[in-house]
């Protein structure tokens, strides 16, 4: 069945559809605004976790080579005096080492499993140090092994955050993937039915001027 668009009243259609037009497209423009800074902040939470992840474990493991060499039968050798931290150093690491433990505690959600795993390893590597701190032990090898398998495991977390901030937000998906084309192919029809229009006008106006006259 054919239809004729030449009787169509397309002006009120043609408001309408740029209207409809219009507000998808302004949606998706604050769609993406919005998007942009989530992933922004994303990345700068990343950014953040990363500096404080580096700070903690590298002050955990100079504080256990420190209490290693205190208490080693030879902390009097040569090579061991010139490496010691002096207790200023030992002080400033341990408060900047707490203090990036906390940092990192506060910006993990303990919802999410991946997060409470890194929190219960971080926490494993603490209370394994500390009871050889207190038992007053001379081999770290169990804290340096918990210190290690906390710094694995949170690289994989590193890294399954930035996939995220690469795929984009849910909504920005949504946009990308359904909105837009969809806009597009709303789009296409409407200036398909604009152009057709036009053209079955003329040549019903030409059949009429080609007919013979009674």
């Amino acid at each position: 069945m054919k239809i004729d668009f030449s009787n169509v009243p397309l002006a009120p259609i043609a408001t309408v559809v740029a209207a409809l037009i219009t507000s998808l497209i302004a949606f998706i423009n604050l769609t993406l605004s919005k998007e942009q800074k989530t992933s922004d902040f994303r990345q700068a939470w990343i950014d953040g976790l990363r500096g404080d992840l580096a700070v903690f474990f590298s002050s955990a493991r100079a504080l256990c080579r420190v209490m290693q060499e205190a208490r080693s039968p030879h902390r009097s050798d040569e090579d061991v005096l010139n490496f010691r931290f002096s207790k200023e150093q030992v002080g400033k690491m341990r408060f900047e080492g707490a203090e990036a433990l906390y940092r990192v505690k506060l910006r993990l959600n303990p919802n999410e499993d991946e997060h409470a795993e890194l929190n219960r390893l971080l926490d494993l590597a603490t209370s394994t140090q500390n009871q050889i701190n207190v038992e007053k032990g001379l081999d770290y090898s169990d804290a340096l092994i918990a210190i290690e398998n906390a710094s694995s495991y949170s690289q994989e977390i590193l890294k399954s955050e930035w996939k995220r901030v690469k795929r984009g937000e849910k909504s920005f998906r949504v946009a990308k993937n359904w909105i837009m084309p969809m806009i597009m192919a709303i789009s296409l029809v409407f200036v398909s039915v604009l152009l057709y229009s036009p053209v079955e006008t003329d040549q019903s106006i030409q059949s009429t001027a080609d007919a013979p006259a009674n």
